[in-house]
């Protein structure tokens, strides 16, 4: 049984080693080699760096004022017979813009006129009155008392001179102040009376600004106060408006408001306002003095930025990761002050892996 399970056992043994030799003898398969592969970007994935200063900014609101604005009230209650003005007519110092109805401060005045005339003709009788005296105390026909009383008789009358030309004046401005005038030159704003309307005393009836001086008015919360100096600069845009004007901190207020704990501030425009922006909402910037200068770059292209930030630039048309020195950082702007990057240095919006170190970049232009 032994041989016959040798003679069975041969030929399989056979087959294995000639299916090894076979093995070995086959020539190893070489890997095909695989080429560098250039990345492409397109060119919103780059940003150009520039030279600058860093300007810190505080952000403000506010609106459009007229540096001269006034209202005009009533001083007793009359009826307005006429009114001259209406919104948006322009009117100088001084002219008529209401009159009221006040017969009663005529008649006042015609009576006090009159009392005042019977008292400079009871006064004249009493100057005469002492003249004479003087002259018979003189030739001894009578006492010194008599005389002296005919002088306190004439200073009494002078008194009730005064007194009745006081009663005047004061008839005078009721009657005056039935014809309302224009306080200052300007535009009428608001008009709050009709003719034949009664009006009463101290009821505002016309608002009047003049368009030629106009300012910012602005509030800043108290505790931004270090910000606020006079002489400033200011950018800031007008509601609807995308343009950006300029203006220059002109006045502070001493003290913050007790309910919104905000101080307010005024500033004057660097440019002609249209009078149709007083009142609008304005918005903008109080400009420091610049703190930093270098190179400005997008702050969320630095990466590492709290150990040792670094950018990822494209130089000589190549990935390089570039370490830099941050000088300054603005997060309300995104903007950085750094230092490092070399001229013609394109920072890559795009984050990149040790891997793709030195590897060649082709840029899209944009179609």
């Amino acid at each position: 049984m032994q041989h016959v399970f040798r003679l069975f056992q041969s030929p399989a043994l056979t087959i294995c080693i000639c299916l090894l030799l076979t093995a070995c003898q086959k020539q190893p398969e070489t890997p095909p080699t695989s080429e560098n592969k250039k990345i492409e970007l397109i060119q919103q994935d780059l940003v150009a760096f520039n030279y600058g200063q860093s300007v810190e900014k505080t952000s403000f609101t506010g609106s459009i004022r007229a540096v001269n604005q006034s209202s005009l009230q009533s001083q007793v209650t009359a009826t307005a017979t006429s009114v001259r003005a209406d919104i948006g007519d322009a009117v100088q110092q001084g002219q008529i813009l209401i009159q009221l109805n006040n017969q009663d401060n005529e008649a006042r005045l015609a009576q006090a006129k009159a009392n005042l005339a019977a008292t400079k003709a009871q006064a004249n009788l009493a100057l005469n009155m002492m003249k004479r005296k003087q002259r018979l105390l003189d030739q001894g026909f009578i006492s010194r008392v008599e005389f002296e009383q005919s002088q306190v008789d004439y200073q009494a009358q002078l008194e009730n001179v005064n007194a009745q030309q006081a009663t005047v004046n004061i008839a005078l401005k009721a009657e005056q102040d039935g014809t309302l005038r224009s306080p200052i030159t300007g535009i009428v704003t608001k008009r709050q009376v009709e003719p034949g309307q009664t009006v009463a005393a101290g009821q505002t009836l016309f608002e009047i600004v003049d368009p030629t001086r106009l300012e910012l008015q602005v509030r800043l919360p108290s505790d931004q106060r270090n910000a606020l100096k006079a002489g400033q600069k200011i950018e800031y845009r007008i509601q609807g408006s995308t343009e950006v004007l300029t203006a220059t901190l002109s006045r502070i207020s001493p003290l913050a408001d007790l309910n919104s704990r905000q101080i307010e501030f005024y500033a004057t425009p660097n440019s002609v306002l249209n009078p149709l922006s007083i009142g609008a909402f304005v918005e903008g910037n109080i400009l420091a003095v610049p703190s930093a200068s270098g190179q400005l770059i997008p702050l969320d292209t630095i990466q590492n930025i709290e150990q040792k930030p670094y950018v990822w630039v494209i130089h000589q048309q190549k990935i390089e990761r570039i370490p830099i020195q941050i000088l300054e950082q603005c997060y309300s702007e995104n903007m950085a002050v750094v230092s490092g990057l070399a001229n013609g240095d394109q920072i890559s919006r795009v984050k990149f892996n040790d891997e793709d170190l030195h590897k060649t970049v082709t840029i899209q232009q944009n179609k």
